[in-house]
């Protein structure tokens, strides 16, 4: 039986750590936890949950804390996580599974990272990140907000004999919800440093140049980030390789952040060649093409997406909703913008049905059937096959123009 071993580094939030501990409860073998902080809050918290704990905040440096936590590791694999970072509740039960992936040394997670843009809004970079791995790897760099491992770890030069898995299992990382990055020149400044050495690593720099990329989202510097994620695919290239999915997937997720350009639209379609089942590249060729004006084009692609759907476990990360609700909105914009005023209507309801907390879709019935609409007029454009009932939908009309305090006449 493979065992499976937490490592992390702790630096202070009693009730962050917590509910990350409670996530892996029961699932892993063992916990280490390298504490940085001189306090005996940590230490007591840990062991609650079983955990070996080792004081490390007069020994030196993060990479170095990092590497001794896994060197206390006796599983067969590790599960690397932060302090502010939980497993997903229903995926946790499926990271067993992946110890017996024989064929992987390395596996990747679907790492979603909560943050805050600078006018308020609430931030999702979902990625994927090396967190699963055998227990010989070690970091060659350690920050409080990266870590990176010794990718030279890996065995052969190319991605089938690298033995490298890519998983859909979720990670919830909370670190810059709260907490936004302070100094952001120092981080710059290291990921300059990193991007020069990795010059000179050779055909498996690909996954430093993933690396760097993932990190220049986080900081919302596109255009660095979209640079080197074309090395990394250049890489693939030159070995008359199909470059891995996930790094289409954070290419393109710059599209709902930025306006798309040309370059953008001209990748994705190299990329829907390459993965045309990947809802996820369908969603972001519809934005592109929204924000271009090319409703009928942006429409073909959200209509693909809601065909593609959002199995709940599959081969692809998928972004949450773009196979369901998301996707039924623009659908509906689109109808709009091109007038049919029935047929959007049914896309606004179509949405609301697969998540009735998404507020869009909601304002736009509004908005389109005015705030004395009847439910009568609601279910007018109502479709058997939706996941919600007509009840559900009186229900939810009723309760949010109540809440705005324009609810005139209903029913």
């Amino acid at each position: 039986m493979n065992r499976l071993s937490l490592c992390m580094v702790a630096t202070g939030s009693d009730a962050q750590l917590r509910r990350c501990l409670e996530s892996a409860y029961g699932l892993v073998d063992e916990m280490i936890i390298v504490n940085m902080e001189p306090t005996e809050r940590i230490p007591k918290l840990a062991q609650s949950y079983d955990a070996k704990v080792f004081d490390f905040y007069d020994e030196g440096s993060y990479q170095e804390a990092g590497n001794f936590a896994l060197s206390q590791a006796t599983g067969d694999w590790v599960l690397w996580m932060h302090e502010d970072e939980q497993l997903d509740e229903i995926d946790r039960y499926r990271v067993r599974d992946l110890l017996y992936q024989n064929q992987y040394d390395l596996i990747f997670l679907n790492v979603l990272q909560y943050g805050m843009t600078g006018n308020g809004r609430i931030r999702i970079l979902d990625m994927a990140a090396p967190r699963l791995f055998r227990r010989h790897f070690r970091f060659q760099y350690f920050t409080e907000y990266q870590e990176l491992l010794n990718y030279n770890q890996l065995k052969g030069k190319t991605r089938d004999q690298e033995r490298v898995g890519i998983f859909p299992v979720k990670i919830h990382d909370h670190r810059l919800e709260k907490n936004p990055l302070k100094n952001k020149t120092n981080v710059l400044r290291e990921l300059d440093h990193l991007s020069r050495q990795s010059l000179t690593l050779g055909i498996r720099g690909q996954w430093y140049a993933y690396h760097l990329a993932c990190e220049y989202y986080r900081l919302q510097m596109y255009r660095p980030g979209f640079n080197q994620l074309n090395i990394a695919v250049q890489h693939y290239l030159d070995e008359k390789l199909l470059p891995p999915y996930i790094v289409y997937k954070l290419k393109y997720s710059v599209v709902l952040d930025e306006v798309s350009s040309e370059e953008i639209e001209h990748g994705l379609k190299l990329a829907l060649r390459m993965y045309p089942d990947y809802v996820d590249l369908q969603f972001y060729s519809g934005i592109v093409h929204y924000k271009k004006k090319m409703y009928e084009e942006a429409l073909h692609h959200f209509n693909r997406c809601l065909e593609l759907g959002e199995p709940s476990f599959g081969k692809y990360l998928i972004r949450k909703g773009a196979g369901s609700y998301q996707a039924a909105y623009y659908k509906g914009l689109c109808l709009d913008k091109l007038e049919q005023d029935d047929a959007s209507l049914g896309a606004f309801v179509e949405s609301l049905s697969y998540l009735s907390t998404f507020k869009p879709p909601l304002e736009a019935l509004i908005r389109r059937l005015g705030e004395d609409a009847t439910f009568h007029e609601l279910t007018y454009f109502w479709n058997d096959k939706l996941p919600m009932d007509r009840g559900e939908l009186q229900a939810l009309m009723a309760a949010h123009l109540h809440e705005t305090g324009r609810m005139k006449q209903y029913g």
